[in-house]
């Protein structure tokens, strides 16, 4: 009797587990996509178990050589696809619907006869199966292109892939099923559009005859390129534009036009929808203000974003940690808050010099990342909106000596970190991210042509030096402007510094010192401009003036740097005088390759007045009392040293 039970309560679980199989709503394959840039294939899987279904192991078969894996409880929207890949011991790509009970799209990877299979490697991130091929296959591993100055040239790597589109699936309706009945004509149109964007499944051929059913399409450089994005949504949200769409967004370089004033932001290799092209979104619903949008496929494979606006230098374009959506926006409309779902750290930074003109860097971080990217004839910016902390000493240490050097780092006002870069206008930037959404590759081409500025110093060279003016100071308040410095509590390193310079100024002039300082309000000045600044005032000595921070709050204390040899008494006798006249822990004078230091032909030092992240040491650096010891003190300082060498 108590075998009985068992075998029927087993047999009830049983039925009850396959009642719910059979239950569950089957995910969606949406596509097929092949990325040139990154040589990776992504296989899109939409549903509430996608990031469930991706396989981890894969069965090798022979006659002819090749492997395949099965995505469960699945049905393939669309079409049956395939890449034929030419130039590579990856021969081509299939996926299909294997079963419809059980629901399983099977995907069948062949290649040459010698290829290591165990090179093949399956992931699986929130439901989109990457297919990595370890190098020198494919190769550039998990980097997508996100942001491109010369589209129209993108390396293939001499892998030329063809995609086509073998024939229609012909599915009953039912779960998940494509319904080719007239109430889902619309749906069905859509589809093809999204297909024509990643396959391009309608081209003519020399003979004029235009192939609907099978297609092969060269992707090499020499011809227009596939689309990899296909926009099926825009609309007024959370203050801009919202960008929407299916597969991987790449953007261009901004610019704007007159007449009337205009901000235009391409994506290439991107289809619009027919049914949303150049209808007119307005950005100011219930304001004063006219700015509205409009976007339209403005080549056969670029689409093209213009905001109609009397500001178009405050738009910014903020990009999604999944590079699936773009927001365009006037930056002061900007709720930081809104962009943060998950909070990132910098975890590390790795430098590269391809070969002497090609550089490039990868920040890694514990999260995806929201990211905004400006660039102007002279900096990059890049906005990392949900980025907390970074670790400075090991940043400084990895860009020390590489081309990266000027770059910095800087805390926005609520959450997120700015970095900029001193560019040329010539140079050519790309910018890739990783599939994860945790990495950025930066990689910066320079051009032959100098900025007028080194051009000048070149023509100079040979020309004598001035002798300093006697009795002059320079002083340099960190940061400013946009670029807020350390930030702990809403306390900015970027005010304490300028409060600081001005009464060090104050002290030497009392003294009958000249002083000039390379801002005197809250305007931001690159790291260059103030080493051309002090270039031009020709001063004695260059001080630069900041507050230290930590991840760790438990640091605290003040420190002088120097880099060259010639500044290291200044450094010593400045430290000297902070730790007489501030009670706080004397942490010495280091030699760093701060940028502003290291570019100064004059005598230079930065000073770390204190700690922002430190409690204690925070709220003693907002009082005027330690202000004023600190500039009383590296007055002080300025003047022995000034005297002991005249």
């Amino acid at each position: 009797m108590k075998r009985l039970k068992r075998f029927l309560y087993l047999f009830i679980t049983f039925f009850m587990f396959l009642t719910l199989s059979v239950c569950a709503e089957p995910n969606k394959v949406m596509s097929l996509n092949y990325d040139d840039s990154s040589s990776l294939v992504y296989i899109n899987v939409e549903g509430s178990s996608a990031k469930d279904s991706a396989p981890v192991k894969y069965v090798r078969l022979e006659n002819p050589n090749r492997i395949y894996f099965d995505i469960q409880n699945s049905v393939l929207i669309g079409q049956k696809q395939q890449l034929v890949f030419e130039k590579s011991n990856i021969k081509e790509i299939r996926i299909a619907q294997f079963s419809t009970n059980p629901d399983i799209v099977r995907v069948v990877i062949s290649f040459e006869e010698d290829f290591d299979s165990s090179k093949i490697k399956l992931v699986n991130i929130d439901g989109k199966i990457i297919v990595k091929v370890a190098k020198p296959t494919l190769g550039n591993d998990y980097f997508n292109l996100i942001y491109d100055e010369n589209p129209s040239s993108v390396p293939y790597s001499g892998i030329v892939a063809n995609s086509q589109v073998v024939q229609r699936v012909s599915t009953g309706v039912g779960a998940g099923a494509v319904n080719t009945s007239a109430s889902s004509q619309n749906a069905a149109q859509v589809m093809n559009d999204i297909t024509k964007a990643f396959a391009d499944s309608t081209l003519n051929n020399s003979d004029g005859k235009t192939f609907e059913s099978v297609v092969s399409i060269d992707l090499s450089s020499a011809l227009k390129l596939r689309t990899k994005y296909f926009i099926n949504g825009y609309y007024y949200k959370n203050g801009g534009l919202l960008i929407s769409g299916l597969g991987q967004m790449t953007a261009a370089k901004m610019f704007t036009l007159d007449a009337p004033k205009r901000v235009v932001i391409d994506l290439p290799n991107t289809y619009v929808d027919r049914r949303i092209r150049n209808t007119t979104v307005n950005l100011c619903p219930g304001e004063a203000c006219k700015d509205s949008a409009k976007i339209g496929q403005f080549e056969f494979n670029k689409a093209r974003i213009v905001v109609t606006t009397e500001t178009p230098e405050k738009y910014i374009p903020v990009y999604s940690a999944d590079s699936q959506s773009m927001l365009f926006i006037n930056a002061g409309k900007l709720n930081h808050k809104s962009l943060v779902s998950s909070v990132a750290n910098v975890q590390k930074a790795y430098v590269k010099k391809i070969n002497s003109k090609t550089h490039e860097l990868i920040l890694s971080f514990t999260a995806p990342v929201v990211h905004s990217i400006i660039r102007d004839n002279n900096y990059l910016s890049v906005y990392l909106f949900n980025v907390k902390s970074y670790n400075e000493p090991d940043l400084i240490k990895t860009f020390n000596g590489s081309y990266y050097k000027t770059m910095t780092l800087s805390l926005l006002p609520e959450v997120g970190i700015k970095t900029t870069m001193k560019i040329n206008k010539d140079d050519v930037i790309k910018i890739e991210q990783s599939v994860d959404g945790k990495a950025l590759k930066f990689t910066i081409i320079q051009s032959d042509n100098k900025n007028d500025t080194k051009n000048q110093k070149t023509e100079d060279t040979d020309k004598p030096k001035k002798p300093p003016i006697k009795n002059k100071v320079v002083i340099d308040p960190g940061h400013g402007g946009s670029d807020y410095g350390a930030i702990r509590e809403g306390i900015n390193e970027k005010d304490i510094t300028l409060d600081m310079s001005q009464r060090v100024a104050s002290i030497l002039k009392s003294k009958g010192y000249k002083v000039a300082l390379t801002r005197e309000d809250d305007t931001y000045i690159g790291l260059q401009e103030r080493c051309d600044f002090t270039e031009v005032e020709n001063p004695e000595i260059f001080v630069s003036i900041h507050v230290n921070s930590a991840v760790a709050t438990e640091p605290y204390g003040i420190e002088t740097h120097y880099y060259h040899e010639q500044s290291k008494d200044l450094a010593e006798i400045i430290q000297n005088h902070l730790v007489k006249d501030i009670d706080t822990k004397d942490r010495g004078i280091i030699k760093s390759k701060f940028y502003v230091i290291n570019h100064t032909d004059v005598p230079a030092v930065l000073v770390e007045t204190g700690f922002i992240s430190n409690a204690n040491e925070r709220a003693e650096l907002i009082t005027d009392k330690r202000k004023q010891e600190a500039a009383k003190a590296v007055a002080e300082g300025i003047i022995e040293y000034l005297k002991k060498n005249k």
